[in-house]
């Protein structure tokens, strides 16, 4: 049995979350996904190592970040305000300790179970009151399994369920043995495309490891009850007649009953130039076009379906 890590790196815990599962929720999200979206909507989360991520709205020019960098990788200009040379950086993070306007800060914080909880647990009347709890994300959860699981086991101690965001890209059986515990009432699985090239093209993976693992999932009773699924849609991408008809199909095939429609948002491009990448834009499904695929999904294969962070 494979030992959970004392720590991991978590990005953030997002209080009063609404949409991540039922209820009020605590959203966990831990650095590290093995699939990298041309889309993501939480691209510093991808990388498993910590970063260095600016806010420059925040730069008051002070530069201390540019006496304080050993490796001499920080400069400020009238244009663009903090440079950071990612070439120079290795992430020694004095430039963010330095940063009393916090522009520049770690991506995550190495965090305990422990230390988890203890933010997690101030919400638990929330929780109690509204059939809420905690949701780990990521990233993706199944890099961080064994700790993802102790984690899920102790909030259950304490009388808090749980909910998993996942991709399914990983240990099938370590999924399953999460699934199974009583205290996760949810889980909310993505399906980026249902076609293996496009999945390939977009996300740099095969999709055959997921549905796979959505397969295992969905043949059992009680887990099938837990699921749903939740479907990121780029226009001209993943919103096709054939991708929806064959996404149809698939979950009349293995019996799943709620869907989540996600249109794509442009969030994640500023996220990404600020760990000093470039993320490409897409342009979300027309608003006609997402009517279609909510009616098909609802009347054609008897779905539950819901369209989160429709604008």
């Amino acid at each position: 049995m494979k030992h959970a890590p004392e720590t991991v790196f978590v990005g953030s815990l997002q209080k009063f979350s609404v949409e991540d599962g039922p209820g009020v929720r605590t959203t966990i999200f831990m650095k590290g996904c093995p699939l990298d979206c041309k889309w993501c909507h939480n691209p510093e989360m991808i990388d498993l190592q910590q970063q260095l991520i600016q806010s420059p709205n925040n730069c008051i020019g002070c530069g201390y970040c540019v006496k304080t960098c050993p490796k001499g990788a920080v400069t400020i200009t009238p244009e663009q305000g903090v440079v950071i040379d990612r070439e120079k950086c290795d992430v020694c993070l004095k430039c963010a300790d330095n940063c009393f306007a916090k522009a520049l800060r770690p991506v995550a914080k190495s965090m305990t179970i422990e230390e988890i909880l203890h933010i997690a647990e101030q919400d638990k009347g929330f929780y109690d009151k509204t059939g809420g709890g905690i949701t780990v994300s990521g990233g993706e959860v199944l890099v961080h399994g064994a700790f993802v699981k102790k984690l899920i086991q102790e909030a259950g101690k304490r009388g808090i369920n749980a909910c998993i965001d996942t991709s399914g890209y990983g240990d099938g059986d370590m999924l399953m043995e999460m699934a199974q515990l009583e205290n996760v009432t949810d889980i909310l699985y993505d399906m980026k495309s249902i076609d293996d090239e496009i999945h390939k093209a977009y996300t740099g993976v095969s999709n055959q490891l997921i549905l796979r693992n959505l397969k295992i999932l969905a043949a059992d009773e009680v887990v099938r009850e837990k699921l749903t699924m939740r479907m990121p849609l780029v226009k001209g991408v993943n919103d096709t007649e054939d991708i929806i008809a064959r996404t149809g199909a698939f979950y009349q095939e293995i019996g799943v009953k709620r869907v989540n429609l996600l249109p794509y948002h442009n969030l994640g491009i500023s996220k990404k130039r600020n760990v000093g990448g470039i993320q490409e834009e897409f342009e979300p499904p027309t608003e006609e076009r997402l009517d279609e695929i909510e009616i098909y999904f609802r009347d054609k294969i008897n779905l539950e379906v819901e369209i989160l962070g429709r604008v």
